[in-house]
């Protein structure tokens, strides 16, 4: 082979496909273009993208940068909107994890993007206040004074309503003051606080409340002692209730008791009645007792016992005649037994015709008797009274005694036929259903 010329041995040197500076046979490389199988292929080499593929490319990475925009876009507005985020209160005794590092922070750090702060640990959180209703027991109760504690093992809890608590209260037995009360507490900062220094601290229980001489019945009387006292009103059911379905006070009738030497005496009347004091009375007793007065404020009875007084025994102008409208027997009470045969302890209306001298024409009296005879007769001084035993001596429920004499009693008639009407009236009936409500028992 020919040497070639220095300057194409020069030019072939610098050729980088052709590492062997010697010239090819031109004619054997035709010859083997023009008789080999022909070879094609429209890959390119894995370095090298073609036009097409370039495009696609583009197109991605400008739809990837439209989303990454939006969703920048996205988070700014819910951050603007929601303002800051907060953590929820970790509650006592747990302690908060350290964040642990990630690939992805990492690769987050390193682009650029400074990592959040790692949670200090917390040992103790503070408690949430506590929340919801306090219990109605015992145990929610406070007492500010020290001696409360020795009351609280008997007090029954009655009720709660709005920042009120009641306990229900009694008195041992066998005593003047035996009867029932109700402790108030206040709710404060979650306790019922019983404060007897208060006014709102007690309050009578409902055989004090049906008691009351204030011509109101036991509610009326309980919700005043509520107003008073600056608990709502209205709370009064919730907190203490009523009384008993049925019962005197329910029914609107107080009870009056009396402890004599050896005797309970009481009797039931009327809630709108008045108990008065005895000296303004028609009854001419020395004992014990009181009187009592209608709505109206009118007397129209006496309760006494003691009284040494035997009226049977006096004079008097004249005999009149006399008739028993009305009796019915009351064998519960006491009759003396030493004492001369009598009739039998009974409630009894009599009206006698009276002297021209005595205010007539007709009078009569009302009450308890044991000296009275049943039947229609002739008599001068009628004494309304029992013949008791012991202390009880002459005790007396009426509204005047005696019958007769000089002073007459209360109810002035025109005819018998008017008197006996009066027995057909409300107040008639009243008065009869208290006088006969009496009881007297012996106590020791």
């Amino acid at each position: 082979m020919p040497e070639m010329d220095p300057i194409k041995n020069m030019i072939s040197a610098t050729d980088p496909m052709h590492g062997d500076p010697a010239v090819p046979d031109g004619e054997a490389t035709l010859r083997r273009i023009l008789t080999e199988p022909a070879e094609f292929s429209d890959s390119l080499p894995h370095n090298v993208f073609s036009l097409a593929d370039r495009k696609r490319r583009r197109a991605r990475l400008a739809g990837v940068l439209t989303l990454a925009a939006a969703a920048v876009t996205a988070g700014v507005l819910v951050a603007t909107n929601l303002g800051s985020l907060t953590t929820a209160p970790v509650p006592a005794g747990t302690v908060t994890p350290t964040a642990t590092a990630s690939p992805m922070a990492s690769a987050t750090a390193s682009a650029g993007v400074s990592p959040s702060a790692t949670p200090t640990p917390t040992s103790a959180a503070s408690v949430p206040a506590a929340t919801g209703p306090v219990a109605c027991t015992k145990d929610s109760v406070v007492g500010v004074q020290s001696w409360f504690a020795d009351q609280l093992p008997a007090a029954q809890v009655a009720g709660c309503a709005g920042d009120w608590m009641a306990l229900s209260m009694t008195a041992s037995g066998g005593q003047t003051d035996t009867g029932s009360w109700f402790w108030m507490a206040k709710l404060t900062d979650r306790k019922y606080i019983i404060d007897a220094d208060q006014p709102w601290a007690n309050m009578p229980g409902w055989d004090q409340a049906a008691a009351n001489n204030e011509r109101l019945t036991a509610e009326q009387y309980m919700d005043g002692q509520f107003a008073s006292k600056g608990i709502p009103v209205e709370l009064r059911t919730a907190l203490v209730g009523a009384p008993e379905p049925g019962s005197l006070a329910a029914r609107g009738i107080k009870t009056y008791q009396y402890w004599s030497t050896g005797y309970k005496l009481a009797f039931n009347y009327p809630a709108a009645w008045q108990l008065a004091g005895t000296a303004a009375s028609n009854a001419l007793s020395n004992g014990e007792g009181t009187s009592l007065t209608d709505s109206a404020g009118k007397e129209v009875a006496r309760l006494a016992f003691g009284d040494t007084n035997d009226w049977t025994t006096s004079g008097c102008l004249n005999n009149a005649p006399y008739k028993v409208l009305d009796s019915q027997p009351m064998a519960g009470l006491p009759v003396d037994p030493e004492a001369p045969a009598q009739g039998a302890p009974r409630f009894a209306y009599v009206a006698m015709t009276s002297a021209a001298n005595d205010g007539g024409p007709v009078q009569a009296g009302i009450g308890i008797t044991n000296r009275i005879a049943g039947q229609d007769g002739i008599g001068c001084v009628l004494d309304f009274a029992v013949q008791g035993p012991d202390s009880l001596k002459f005790y007396s429920f009426a509204d005047r005694r005696p019958l007769g004499g000089a002073t007459w009693g209360l109810y002035k008639f025109q005819t018998m036929d008017e008197a006996l009407a009066f027995t057909r009236t409300q107040a008639y009936k009243d008065l009869k259903t208290v006088i006969t409500s009496l009881t007297v028992t012996k106590v020791s």
